[in-house]
């Protein structure tokens, strides 16, 4: 059986990234820039204060999140480019290594043990279903999460820090997502503004720089390299033309504001090519299906599993006979042990959402379960994150 001792020999022998708070991790970035906007918290660590003293004070602070640039990207970077020549840092993200759960982090200053988003897929026990949470929506059939009575406090038990920033506040966000309910939630009812090109984005960023009154804080999200890497993998043409796109624009913005603001730039995770060999698909079946109270949710590379009481051994031999040793089979409680999800205790809301077992990527294979409409399309991706290879754990922490 693959388990608990198989992972921890992982971490040690090889190479896996255990998540740890005692080392930078974007917590403490979430922290730190939240302090510098005036929220007065008693959440500061060694980490995040000196975070905080890096960044320094300013009158306009501009946090830029590149969705999906992790360190190991930064490699296709001249010496001299933007995010290179200003790399201050390499910081961990959070455990699953994906977007819906860093960017809650990253809004709330909170560990995913906290705030009780586990995964691109979310179980939502208040309804007895997993969501797409970011789309807020039903994994099965696409219902909107609200028609059904979900409240966003429900669903988000922790709220946005960016509501309590006393600073001139605004968040940009692509066409495609800015006027969602999660966009609602991160902001924190905050004025959002929707970009169409990245250049647009970028441009209104210098505009409002050059008009302010006040001191502010603008976030831009940037979601390009990340769906053209999830598309191709993450050496392609494509996507190596896409970043330094990217980084030709931050460059852009930090000629423009010079000494008026200061520019923070992260990413919410990595990536790891997936090669069709290492792409699983998990079925409903006879065998498991009897076995589960509701059907499994979490990410491509973390699988959570709400197990009947009588059935974790057999549930456990089907792991083993489908899977074998590629992925860990671990419980609940021994993830909170590790400390995966962060320090301290799961919050009540967050164990009820993962159930009893989690079945973890030993490295690049990833896993999906196969029963909703159009559920197929993640295993024919190339790029996938979410696990603990350092290549999608490691992010970068830039100050200009």
């Amino acid at each position: 059986m693959v388990g608990i001792e198989d992972l921890l020999d992982a971490f040690q022998t090889r190479g896996l990234a255990r998540p740890s708070h005692q080392d930078p991790n974007i917590v403490d970035l979430a922290r730190a820039v939240a302090r510098l906007s005036g929220v007065d918290a008693n959440d500061r660590t060694a980490n995040s204060s000196v975070i905080e003293q890096r960044i320094g004070p300013a009158d306009h602070l501009v946090l830029v999140l590149l969705d999906g640039v992790g360190m190991v990207m930064l490699e296709n970077l001249s010496h001299d480019s933007f995010l290179r020549g200003h790399l201050v840092d390499e910081l961990s993200t959070v455990f699953p290594s994906t977007t819906s759960v860093a960017l809650t982090t990253l809004a709330t200053g909170a560990w995913p043990a906290e705030h009780g988003v586990t995964g691109w897929w979310t179980h939502i026990s208040e309804l007895g279903q997993t969501a797409v949470i970011l789309r807020y929506v039903t994994r099965s059939d696409d219902r909107d999460l609200a028609g059904l009575g979900m409240d966003v406090e429900t669903v988000f038990p922790l709220q946005s820090a960016f509501a309590s920033y006393d600073r001139d506040t605004l968040l940009l966000m692509p066409a495609a997502i800015a006027d969602s309910t999660y966009s609602a939630y991160f902001s924190g009812g905050r004025p959002t503004t929707s970009y169409g090109s990245l250049d647009q984005g970028i441009s209104t960023v210098i505009r409002r720089i050059a008009d302010a009154g006040e001191p502010t804080f603008t976030y831009l999200y940037v979601s390009q390299v990340d769906s053209l890497a999830h598309l191709h993998g993450m050496t392609r043409p494509e996507v190596l033309e896409s970043l330094r796109e990217v980084d030709a624009e931050l460059a852009r913005l930090h000629s423009a504001i010079g000494d008026k603001g200061r520019i923070v730039v992260t990413a919410d995770h990595g990536f790891l090519d997936a090669p069709a060999a290492s792409r699983h698909t998990l079925r409903p079946s006879t065998d498991l299906t009897p076995l589960l109270h509701y059907p499994p949710s979490g990410d491509t590379r973390v699988m959570y599993l709400h197990v009947r009481d009588w059935a974790r051994a057999r549930v456990r031999g089907h792991f083993e006979r489908k899977f074998g040793s590629r992925f860990y089979l671990i419980s609940v409680d021994e993830a909170e042990d590790l400390e995966l999800f962060g320090p301290g205790p799961l919050a009540p809301a967050t164990k009820d959402r993962m159930g009893d077992l989690i079945a973890i990527s030993s490295g690049a294979h990833m896993i999906e379960y196969n029963a909703a409409r159009g559920s197929a399309r993640s295993v024919s991706l190339n790029g996938h994150h979410s696990g603990l290879t350092p290549d999608e754990m490691k992010i970068p922490l830039v100050i200009a």
